[in-house]
């Protein structure tokens, strides 16, 4: 009995760490954009004059993924790239900042700052495509 249990639990472990490993979709189908902050200026995707601009980041954002598991992050500095979206459920934040002009590099996603957020996965060549989408 004590070697099933012991057994169970390794299995668990194991089971927990595969989960954790797994990288997730950095934004879902639903996600839709908002606007972008960079360097003092807000692009807003409302109107039918930007669609295609904003489906092309959109569609450039799913194609990244992010950590399974939340950490504490240093959320930018001067020159950070932000996003917001949202899914339909929640608001959904992402920060991509090099570490250029001060600061640590940044390159999460977050819905909620007290809660932590997620380290996206290639981050930084993230931040260079969408600085030449945007034509920066």
């Amino acid at each position: 009995m004590k070697k099933k249990v012991i057994i169970g639990i390794a299995v668990l472990t194991v089971l927990a760490v595969v989960w954790c490993a797994i990288p997730r979709p950095l934004v879902g189908d639903s996600y839709q954009l908002d606007y972008i902050e960079y360097q003092g200026e807000t692009i807003y995707f409302h109107d039918d004059s930007s669609r295609a601009e904003r489906e092309e980041i959109e569609a450039l954002l799913r194609t990244y993924q992010r950590s399974a598991v939340p950490c504490r992050g240093p959320w930018g500095g001067d020159g950070s790239l932000c996003l917001t979206g949202g899914d339909g459920r929640r608001p959904l934040h992402i920060v991509l900042h090099d570490g250029s002009g001060g600061g640590k590099p940044c390159f999460m996603i977050y819905s909620s700052a007290e809660k932590g957020g997620y380290p996206i996965r290639n981050g930084e060549e993230l931040l260079k495509v969408l600085l030449t989408t945007l034509g920066e």
